[in-house]
């Protein structure tokens, strides 16, 4: 395949035009990672932006009588309006001024489910990005499973100090399954742009023996001009997601695309251990599919 061809494929690939972005709005919501890659991306691939502000954790309640947890209510609900307001009116703001279209829309209730109305949102957009959760926020853990299992769109998750929108370098973590497949077609417009994209494969965790090889992967993205080399990489004490870490930080890679897994049918299971391990610690943005 020619220069000439990849360039021609790498243009035929749809790139994201409708881009979802969800951030806090307490803490340093319009500083969000997520906030400044949406626009970077949107303004590189001439995409709308969408914004979804979530509501501000919740004050604890302390042992009260009924009238006091009437206005206990009532100022939560008021701290809600005042936040989430004000970091939409300034996010919102931010997006505009980078020249770029912008709907925007906030929790409307501190009592909602968080993650509701933002995977209703998600299934309607080409791409979701939120910044990735800290091990401790339970919450914001919720509304990435939320939107992993329940909207049927992909997620770009940002660590709180590293990312780019353009990424150079990029590993797909391969298993040959369905949820890496998918994730590798979602992840084309990322792909066909990079310099280098390796598909790495760890070995001796599970039986890969009936999932497609790294050779298939190769041949399906060179068709879209995508030239992809393959490593394999041997599990040391059963951790592959440190494993995956470890590649990333050394080969100076820039994302990592990976399909999520959970380990039952219930959506009540626990999120599989080497996508939960990269959810908590990922040192590059996290594409991922399920």
């Amino acid at each position: 395949m020619t220069r000439g061809d990849v360039s021609r494929s790498a243009a035929c690939c749809e790139p994201f035009r409708s881009i979802l972005v969800g951030i806090a709005s307490d803490g340093e919501g319009t500083q969000s990672q997520a906030l400044a890659q949406a626009v970077a991306l949107a303004q590189a691939t001439d995409s709308a932006v969408s914004l979804y502000v979530f509501a501000p954790h919740l004050g604890a309640p302390l042992r009260m009588s009924a009238a006091t947890a009437s206005m206990w209510l009532a100022q939560e609900a008021e701290r809600l309006e005042k936040s989430t307001s004000s970091v939409t009116h300034k996010a919102s703001q931010a997006i505009s001024d980078a020249g770029l279209q912008v709907v925007a829309e906030h929790a409307g209730s501190p009592f909602d489910s968080r993650s509701g109305r933002f995977v209703q949102l998600a299934r309607l957009h080409d791409l979701a990005i939120l910044d990735a959760a800290d091990i401790s926020d339970a919450s914001q853990h919720t509304v990435i499973e939320d939107v992993l299992f329940d909207s049927g769109c992909p997620l770009l998750l940002f660590p709180r100090n590293a990312g780019t929108v353009k990424p150079e370098r990029v590993a797909i973590a391969w298993d040959g399954s369905a949820r890496s497949a998918r994730a590798v077609k979602d992840a084309l417009p990322f792909l066909v742009r990079a310099e280098t994209v390796v598909a790495v494969t760890v070995e001796g965790e599970k039986d890969l023996s009936r999932m497609a090889p790294g050779a298939d992967l190769a041949t399906f993205l060179a068709r879209h001009g995508v030239e992809c080399s393959l490593a394999t990489l041997a599990v040391e004490a059963g951790d592959v997601a440190g494993r995956l870490r470890f590649f990333v930080t050394l080969e100076g890679m820039e994302m990592i695309v990976m399909g999520a897994f959970v380990h039952s049918r219930f959506r009540q299971a626990i999120l599989g251990g080497v996508t939960q391990s990269l959810l908590e610690h990922s040192p590059v943005p996290l594409f991922l599919s399920h």
